[in-house]
């Protein structure tokens, strides 16, 4: 499975890789919305998912998905959302209009994010 990570943390980015191991993942890593679009554009092939916080500088998480949809290699990227932020929250009901697959509160479990990307890689939502 092809990856991206764009997480702010470097603790995070660490723990996603041990998440998903490179012996079976690919797994890029953008400390930022700004850097992950640039990697994006610059990728010889689409990822199969893009796992995002919502809160980082630069270029947070909902600007992140706007930015994304525009690229037409990208538009149907399953994203998965890794938050903090309270369900009430408007930064999150707006990525969930935006279309993310699902969100994951932090603090995350390796094996819960593992398994529940996988389904949706495997089994993208429809719509």
């Amino acid at each position: 499975m092809r990856l991206l990570v764009v997480e702010d943390s470097p603790l995070l980015r660490k723990m996603f890789g041990l998440a998903f191991p490179q012996q079976f993942h690919e797994l890029g890593q953008a400390e930022n919305g700004r850097q992950a679009i640039a990697m994006l554009e610059r990728a010889g092939r689409p990822f199969d998912a893009v796992l995002l916080d919502l809160r980082m500088p630069d270029m947070n998480g909902i600007e992140f998905i706007r930015a994304l949809r525009r690229l037409p290699a990208h538009e149907s990227t399953p994203i998965v959302l890794t938050t903090a932020e309270a369900d009430e929250s408007e930064l999150l009901r707006e990525a969930t209009r935006l279309g993310v697959a699902a969100v994951v509160k932090k603090p995350w479990t390796p094996h819960k994010l593992r398994t529940l990307v996988e389904q949706i890689v495997v089994n993208p939502p429809v719509g």
